[in-house]
């Protein structure tokens, strides 16, 4: 990771105030930017939450590390925090807000009949925002983004440029959606008549509650009846495939190219990596995960770990695994048997002849 400055340099004292750090060493100590542990050069700050990572920030050119105390050593000035993570956080959050606009509406967006504006919000160029909608206080629209009729948008929000929100759709407070992702599109619902697949049309409605993050290029459909509804909290990755009717509880974790068909349950606090599938109307349990490229088939209980294609229990897909190591030897193994066996029935053969 490249190094990267700050806006000026901090001293380490104020630095400690902002994460709320315990200091050890010159408060006067002077920082002017953050690098990754194996790259970091004098007036560079790191931080520290492993051993690996402490091996290797101590015996680099950083000026100042943040840690816990369980990594700790005298050997540079330290700010002591419990969790060092959380505090990069926060600083990155502090000195390096969101960008902010001016509250208004550009010259060349489209703004519908009807609609509600709360105080502060910007709607920026070549934005469309369809009859009746209403959008809360401070949300930002950004160029070129489409939000359809009647959508409900809470404050504070942050739709990115090529977000498309079809109808109907209802968006919470601190809502951000990056570019290029669809909220309401129809879901994949067809019949066969007999000669073609009909649709069967998807009259509900998307509910996406408050603090969720959504990727860029994320697509989460609209209801067949009813709702797909998102959990308050869900920080959804690039590039994740929602469908019809789904459910997600709060606080979950969904990475890169995750796709759930129709109707899948998911409790609060489950996580999944990159790439897992869940077949239709599975439900998942509150604090499961499952594991990358894992395909579930069937229901998952609470704070159960799933892994594999099909889906196994995380333990039993680790046995498999291991066995599999072992084929190579074992059928290495079983030619050597077959090759005896042939070898005990010539001569078997060959003793039945000479009676």
């Amino acid at each position: 990771m490249a190094r990267t400055n700050f806006p000026s340099p901090l001293p380490l004292r104020l630095i400690c105030e902002i994460v709320n750090g315990e200091l050890v060493g010159d408060p006067e100590t002077l920082i002017s930017g953050l690098s990754e542990p194996q790259t970091a050069q004098p007036g560079d700050l790191v931080f520290v939450w492993s051993k690996t990572f402490a091996e290797q920030a101590f015996s680099s050119q950083a000026t100042a590390v943040v840690t816990s105390r369980e990594f700790a050593r005298p050997e540079k000035p330290l700010v002591l925090v419990a969790n060092p993570r959380l505090a990069m956080a926060v600083l990155l959050e502090t000195l390096f807000p969101p960008e902010t606009f001016p509250p208004g509406i550009s010259r060349t967006a489209i703004v519908g009949e009807n609609v509600q504006l709360g105080a502060g919000v910007f709607i920026g160029d070549y934005a469309i925002v369809g009859d009746g909608t209403l959008i809360g206080d401070g949300t930002i629209i950004y160029p070129h983004a489409y939000i359809g009729k009647r959508v409900r948008i809470g404050s504070q929000c942050r739709i990115h440029p090529h977000v498309t929100i079809y109808d109907n759709v209802t968006i919470g407070d601190r809502v951000v959606i990056h570019a290029g992702a669809v909220i309401g599109k129809e879901g994949f619902g067809f019949v066969w008549d007999g000669e073609r697949h009909r649709r069967v049309p998807q009259v509900g409605t998307v509910v996406i509650e408050d603090d969720v993050e959504i990727g860029a290029n994320v697509c989460i459909d609209r209801a067949t009846l009813g709702e797909t509804r998102i959990g308050k909290g869900t920080k959804i990755d690039n590039l994740v495939q929602i469908a019809h009717n789904c459910v997600l509880g709060s606080h979950c974790v969904l990475a890169g190219q995750v796709g759930l068909s129709g109707s899948v349950r998911v409790g609060s606090g489950v996580v999944m990596g990159g790439q897992v599938g869940i077949a239709d109307h599975v439900q998942i349990g509150d604090g499961a995960a499952l594991l990358a490229k894992s395909g579930l088939m069937n229901d998952a209980p609470p704070k159960t770990q799933w892994a594999g294609y099909p889906a196994r229990t995380r333990m039993q897909w680790l046995r498999i695994e291991a066995a599999l190591n072992e084929l190579p030897d074992a059928l290495k193994l079983l030619r050597q048997i077959s090759q005896r066996v042939e070898a005990l029935e010539r001569e078997t053969r060959s003793q039945d002849r000479s009676f």
